[in-house]
């Protein structure tokens, strides 16, 4: 079973206030927090924006960003933002990703839930309030369970987005401000342009010899074997255009990224025409010794 379902528990133990919601102001400008990396969201004016995730959320009025999380893990584990009421704990709200593509197990939304289902039915004192059920939040299908235990009521929501499984965990002492934070999310907007470029393609396992024409391999770092996950983005040319090492040493990052960016692929095409795609792979070191 994978550990880090249950981070949605543990974290929202914490925190619980008056709410209102909003769009994004009118004079929010999104270029302004682009960014190719997951983990890059940000708060500003009371707004979570992540460029990457293509998301918007106003924050209930009073409330502020929790303690930062632990940095990714090697499977791809992001918690990209915490938040609660400054004062008047009455909720929290945990939002956390999961890349699909590096995942130990099937990360499906709708596995992903029907894995906590299973973990929380087992745990004593924690009732299932609301079986597992499709929902729509901001405009994007998801899974959803409710379960209580302990004094508090809980939802957890997920849904997929390139890539990733995103599960937004939310907790209350009181079940209808715990239904006014599910309503909340109704408010996810979309920060991109209709002018932006399009996302990538998103395409496991495109990292291939049968893909790749040049391949230069990075230089190996550190004592011990390690297997670092990298994700990139290929230019429609064939040429990587962005390369994300996920967890790794500053040496070993620069290595790979030095490594990449001389890497070749054949372009690839969707309905005549080349596109960009997105792709992961692991990279598995040796000792630098050996």
């Amino acid at each position: 079973m994978r550990t880090w379902i249950y981070l949605g528990v543990a974290a929202c133990l914490a925190g619980l206030g008056a709410v209102r919601y909003g769009a994004v102001p009118s004079s929010y400008d999104a270029a302004a927090w682009q960014s190719a990396n997951p983990e890059d969201g940000k708060v500003a004016d009371g707004v979570f924006v992540s460029d990457y995730f293509d998301l918007s959320y106003r924050l209930p009025e009073g409330w502020t960003e929790g303690l930062a999380g632990p940095g990714p893990t090697q499977f791809g584990y992001y918690v990209l933002g915490t938040w609660a009421p400054k004062h008047d704990f009455v909720g929290t709200v945990l939002v956390v990703a999961q890349d699909m593509f590096f995942a130990p197990e099937s990360s499906e939304a709708k596995n992903v839930v029907a894995e906590f289902r299973q973990a929380m039915s087992a745990v004593d004192g924690m009732t299932i309030d609301s079986e597992p059920a499709p929902v729509s939040v901001g405009g994007h299908l998801g899974y959803r369970i409710d379960f209580s235990g302990v004094g508090l009521f809980r939802s957890m929501i997920a849904i997929e987005i390139r890539c990733h499984v995103l599960t937004f965990n939310l907790t209350s002492r009181d079940p209808e401000f715990l239904a006014s934070l599910v309503r909340s999310l109704d408010n996810l907007a979309s920060v991109r342009k209709k002018t932006s470029d399009p996302v990538p393609e998103c395409l496991r396992d495109y990292a291939t010899s049968e893909n790749v024409l040049h391949r230069v391999e990075p230089d190996s770092v550190g004592a011990r074997a390690v297997s670092i996950p990298v994700r990139m983005i290929v230019a429609t040319d064939g040429s990587v255009k962005h390369v994300h090492v996920i967890r790794a040493s500053a040496a070993q990052r620069r290595n790979i990224e030095e490594a990449l960016r001389q890497w070749k692929f054949k372009s690839y095409v969707r309905q005549g025409r080349p596109v960009e795609v997105e792709t992961g792979m692991t990279f598995n070191f040796k000792p630098a010794n050996m």
